[in-house]
């Protein structure tokens, strides 16, 4: 009977995907002091509105996906805990922010199209001094004919 080894119980891709995690977690524990820092009330109070939300989801987003991931290490199935909620109540609030971020970078007023129709009847019932070929001109450009 062949005895298996301990290094060849567990498959490579697990390892490999166990040691990115981990050092994925590390590179997180890092960068989440400084992210921290940005919970304090008076630094919050310093960004602007939109920044402030988007930072406060940030925070909400990483706490949810940081329980639901312990949850599945334990073994249980976020699916079936009440953390499911909480996730589904941070992706519609993803969902209000990035349309309010589409909203912020859209101009202030839609931008002006120019009636040429118009434009030209309007011209040419101001200008008095029009001969009869250029007022004809002109009416073919209000009704759409060109020049």
């Amino acid at each position: 009977m062949v005895k298996a080894s301990a290094e060849s119980a567990v498959p490579e891709s697990v390892t490999d995907s166990v040691t990115t995690t981990l050092s994925n977690l590390q590179e997180l524990r890092t960068h989440f002091h400084q992210f921290l820092s940005l919970t304090d009330p008076e630094t919050l109070s310093q960004l602007p509105p939109l920044q402030r939300a988007q930072s406060l989801f940030l925070l909400s987003k990483i706490t949810s996906t940081l329980l639901a991931l312990n949850l599945r290490c334990s073994g249980i199935n976020p699916d079936d805990h009440p953390v499911k909620s909480e996730l589904d109540r941070v992706n519609l609030y993803e969902d209000k922010l990035d349309r309010l971020l589409d909203l912020s970078k859209a101009p202030l007023r839609p931008s002006t199209t120019l009636n040429y129709q118009a434009a030209t009847r309007f011209i040419e019932h101001s200008l008095p001094d029009l001969t009869s070929e250029q007022r004809q001109n002109m009416r073919n450009i209000s009704r759409g004919g060109g020049t």
